[in-house]
């Protein structure tokens, strides 16, 4: 299929995908491999089986082959494309930028998706058709998020709607701005603008920088 499952001869699961895939891309720079090529993985396999995980009615995406959509891979296969998408260089910092956001993260954009970054976003899916999917199909209307409509909210649904909106939102995606951070947004609501997290370590940047300056600190 292109993802990875649970065990040998398993269909590929989102969750597992992202798992191994974060997984890969730490040992990749823990080894100074130069990307995720080296690490033997079918990359063009699991990209495409990545991206057709969209569904276009309704935009969330779906966990496996053949299932409804499921809020919580929000962030499980919208992380996963994420990581595939950083470049060596990003890796610390998670996005694009040739500025120092408030946080002093550099951000380091791609000229060559300077037209898309300006209005759809920098990865290899429906940002804006993502967020429309968490805002008004798995918000509850009570407060909290969930798997889809006439499911009950739960933390679980909620840590990794949010999780995967901050990433349609930033990664790849956002800049610094004068009034902040300008990032892909649907409707353009700036009042949903979340923080912008790590889509490896799913930790905000600012915090994930520090761990990483702490962590890979050589004498």
């Amino acid at each position: 299929e292109g993802g990875f499952g649970g065990e040998p001869f398993a269909e590929a699961h989102g969750g597992y995908t992202f798992c191994a895939l974060g997984a890969l891309h730490i040992l990749t720079k823990a080894k100074n491999m130069p990307d995720l090529k080296e690490s033997g993985v079918d990359l063009e396999a699991l990209q495409k089986w990545l991206v057709n995980r969209q569904m276009g009615y309704e935009g969330g995406f779906q966990g496996r082959c053949n299932k409804l959509v499921d809020g919580c891979y929000t962030f499980w296969v919208g992380g996963a494309i994420a990581i595939l998408g950083l470049k060596k260089s990003q890796f610390d910092s998670g996005i694009y930028g040739m500025d120092t956001d408030p946080h002093g993260v550099q951000r380091l954009y791609d000229e060559l998706c300077e037209n898309i970054l300006k209005d759809a976003g920098g990865l290899l899916f429906d940002q804006k058709l993502l967020q429309r999917y968490v805002l008004l199909c798995a918000q509850d209307v009570s407060g909290g998020l969930r798997d889809k409509p006439s499911k009950p909210r739960d933390f679980y649904h909620s840590c990794y709607n949010l999780s995967g909106l901050s990433v349609a939102q930033h990664v790849l995606s956002s800049r610094p701005s004068a009034g902040g951070c300008e990032a892909v947004m649907y409707e353009h609501e700036k009042r949903n603008v979340l923080g912008a997290n790590h889509p490896v370590y799913n930790i905000r940047i600012e915090r994930t920088k520090i761990m990483i300056e702490t962590f890979y600190k050589t004498d």
